[in-house]
């Protein structure tokens, strides 16, 4: 089994630091360099959208490999609240962000895209609308040579694993990524659902401190052994699915203006 470890700008990068993404992607190349990672997850921020032509540049000066982008994740709250509300506009803001990360994972020729197809107030109130919109967010990523993943965030009206299996007619040749913490949020963290494991080819690594449908302890993001989850049997799941995709610490490590990058 091998899985290649990615860092997420997210990780660094924020308001408490002035969104100082050039400084991530200094920061991420020094641990590529010394071999703790293979790249870097970028993760797409309201501020980024006037910036794009300047975010490409920093990323090829920077030499950091861009493996993966994650969708701004007011994208997938937007296109809940057009499915919940049947508000004009809504559908067509997704999809022009949506777009916006496309293109720039095509500039940098990142092959894959997360995306949270869900989220907000709304979140999976009316799930089967968000997913009646999969294939035409599909389409436009395979004509930009992208891939979409589907990631299993916390749903206030079923459950991820459930959504998933409603996602799966539709996805195409995307995959699903499995975050942690919101695994265990829905006490879902198992991974033997063997129809899902198969289509699983990512992973987000974070800690969670609280129990089932416990929403209020998804804030703070906690480092791997802060929490409750147990990583050791995680790391075992992973060994009996033979997983070998890509896993990417998601972990904040920002402290005011500096970075705690020893943690």
């Amino acid at each position: 089994m091998s899985i290649n470890t990615l860092v997420s700008t997210g990780t660094m990068v924020g308001r408490s630091n002035g969104f100082n993404y050039k400084r991530a992607l200094y920061e991420i190349k020094k641990l590529q360099d010394k071999g703790f990672c293979v790249g870097c997850e970028l993760m797409m921020l309201t501020f980024f959208y006037d910036k794009l032509g300047d975010i490409v540049s920093e990323v090829q000066k920077s030499d950091v490999n861009p493996v993966t982008i994650h969708c701004e994740k007011e994208i997938g709250t937007k296109i809940s609240d057009a499915g919940v509300l049947m508000s004009d506009g809504k559908p067509d803001e997704a999809e022009e962000l949506y777009r916006e990360a496309v293109r720039l994972a095509r500039e940098l020729e990142m092959p894959r895209m997360v995306l949270h197809l869900w989220g907000g107030f709304s979140s999976d109130r009316n799930v089967e609308y968000n997913i009646s919109k999969l294939p035409e967010l599909t389409s436009i990523a395979n004509e930009n040579g992208v891939r979409l993943l589907i990631e299993n965030i916390p749903s206030s009206a079923h459950d991820p694993l459930s959504n998933w299996h409603k996602v799966l007619p539709y996805l195409g040749n995307g995959g699903f990524i499995f975050d942690t913490r919101f695994g265990k949020l829905h006490e879902q963290i198992n991974l033997t659902d063997k129809v899902i494991d198969e289509r699983i080819e990512h992973i987000h690594v974070s800690d969670f401190v609280g129990g089932y449908r416990n929403f209020s302890a998804l804030r703070p993001i906690l480092h791997p052994r802060d929490g409750v989850i147990d990583f050791d049997e995680v790391a075992s799941l992973l060994y009996d699915i033979n997983y070998s995709g890509t896993l990417t610490l998601e972990s904040p490590v920002m402290v005011g203006e500096e970075l705690d990058i020893p943690k």
